[in-house]
């Protein structure tokens, strides 16, 4: 294992999300703030990256893609998956409300805004089958378990790719604000303190990425429903503020 990949990878998602922001801003001919509706698209695209570069990083350190996330047929405990659900549920709400409310005094509704409805078709199914491909194996599959492995330090081995899974929320969608960077970060701060935990007792990825799945794929039903039915988004943005 090259010793500061476990360090750089994390930092790369957050750099990766900032550069392709940015591009497809400029690609496009947008503002930030008109191309903030796309950040789905973005975003898978983004992990269909990481994914190709974790799978070249396995087979450059003469493993599978498969050995990192620990993949075992039957593995799979359905109670401790539900737990792992509902744990990820309730933590993801409650840090977007909670924060919501501390920071804008309402809970933005900026990652439900609609795009084509053939866009949101297609990435209710992209959307979570990429996030859990990419951003748990990178985070804590290789960057929890390579920090530990070339450090000893298990403080730092969770703390360090937990910081960076939070901080990569913060320029999903990309806005250069103050304040929509830090209620990102501190949003999922929470969940991912909870989940860096959970993994480095448990060692099991599966469950987690079930959990991630879930939510992502509660957030493309909700970008959905808004862009078969704009209506229904501009009423949820009234209300979000009132």
């Amino acid at each position: 294992m090259q010793k500061k990949y476990p360090f750089i990878l994390p930092l790369f998602r957050s750099i990766l999300f900032i550069i392709v922001g940015v591009l497809f801003a400029i690609v496009t001919n947008k503002s930030l703030e008109q191309a903030s509706k796309w950040w789905s698209v973005i975003c898978t695209v983004c992990n269909i990256i990481t994914i190709v570069v974790l799978v070249a990083i396995c087979k450059s350190e003469g493993y599978s893609y498969r050995k990192l996330i620990g993949y075992q047929k039957g593995q799979n405990d359905l109670k401790y998956t539900l737990l792992i659900v509902m744990i990820m549920l309730i933590l993801g709400m409650g840090g977007m409300y909670g924060f919501g409310f501390m920071i804008y005094g309402y809970v933005p509704v900026t990652m439900v805004q609609p795009v084509p409805v053939w866009i949101a078709i297609i990435n209710v199914i992209l959307l979570p089958l990429t996030v859990v491909f990419a951003e748990l194996p990178l985070y804590f599959g290789y960057a929890l378990n390579g920090i530990e492995k070339v450090t000893g330090n298990k403080i730092l081995a969770i703390v360090y790719p937990m910081f960076f899974y939070a901080l990569q929320h913060s320029f999903i969608p990309l806005l250069f604000d103050w304040k929509h960077i830090m209620f990102r970060f501190l949003s999922f701060l929470p969940l991912m303190s909870v989940l860096g935990i959970i993994y480095y007792k448990k060692r099991k990825l599966q469950p987690l990425m079930i959990g991630h799945a879930v939510l992502d794929l509660a957030t493309g039903i909700q970008i959905l429903m808004t862009s078969i039915s704009p209506a229904l988004f501009e009423m949820m943005k009234v209300m979000s503020i009132h």
